[in-house]
């Protein structure tokens, strides 16, 4: 059986809900888990708004569900920038939502005060970010940093991953100096500040094999690769799930943690 579960996270995105609708039994999977005795989480890596917006927007969907339950690439970002002594002064190719939050923690937007780019996903890129952006680093040398690296968030839209290909697809010299979100490091720090629990206590739950299932990996966690309608991996790639469900109202039942030996 293995350390006992104490944590489940949940990704959101392709996860929980697609397109701001939740895939069938989330409601209940939630209501089951507020009445059991494992503490659980959502932790995504859209950068697009602040964790308060999300609990929000998650109690709006019907979930009972508070702020502490939210963890974002975007407070990881915070965690790394303080580490590595960037800012307070950022060039941040990123939503108005997402500079307001920074904001709040103490970072300033700024082209001519910059100390580094920070790319997170900008659903209101413009060619001028794009411009400056890459004058900053071509010319100033700056150091390149986003919040998370997914290429592709579903629906499919352009994330954060693929700016930095384009940024890094300028000159051989831009390198990406850190990533804050799944699989690295300044998410998972979060994950152990808020619920106070060893990496093999939790079970991490996302419909992205790369991300998701490698950032349990990673870590020591335990992982579930939900489909939702998709398809599953092919055989023998890696990090490899330690359970695949079809869809997440699943994990109401088969794929429960104690029905899988996890508790």
């Amino acid at each position: 059986m293995g350390v006992a579960a104490r944590t489940v996270l949940f990704d959101l995105d392709g996860t929980i809900y697609l397109s701001g609708v939740l895939y069938p039994g989330v409601v209940e999977l939630i209501d089951k888990l507020n009445a059991s005795g494992l503490q659980f989480g959502f932790l995504t890596n859209n950068s697009t708004v602040g964790p308060e917006s999300y609990a929000r927007r998650l109690r709006a969907l019907g979930l009972d569900v508070g702020r502490r339950h939210i963890l974002t690439s975007a407070e990881a970002t915070c965690l790394m920038l303080h580490e590595l002594g960037l800012g307070p002064d950022l060039y941040i190719v990123g939503t108005r939502a997402f500079r307001r939050y920074l904001a709040g923690r103490g970072f300033r937007h700024s082209y001519d005060d910059a100390q580094a780019v920070l790319v997170g996903f900008d659903t209101e890129l413009t060619y001028r970010k794009l411009t400056e952006a890459t004058r900053l680093l071509l010319e100033r040398n700056l150091p390149l940093v986003a919040s998370h690296p997914d290429p592709v968030c579903p629906g499919p839209l352009p994330d954060a991953g693929m700016l930095l290909a384009y940024f890094q697809a300028a000159d051989p010299r831009v390198a990406v100096k850190a990533v804050a979100g799944k699989p690295h490091r300044w998410i998972m720090e979060l994950v152990r500040q808020r619920f106070a629990c060893a990496p093999e206590e939790v079970i991490m739950v996302g419909d992205r094999q790369n991300t998701d299932v490698r950032f349990a990996h990673a870590f020591g966690m335990r992982s579930i690769l939900v489909l939702n309608g998709g398809s599953p991996p092919a055989p023998h790639t890696q990090p490899w799930p330690d359970a695949i469900a079809p869809a997440i109202g699943q994990l109401i039942d088969a794929y429960w943690p104690p029905s899988l030996g996890w508790t």
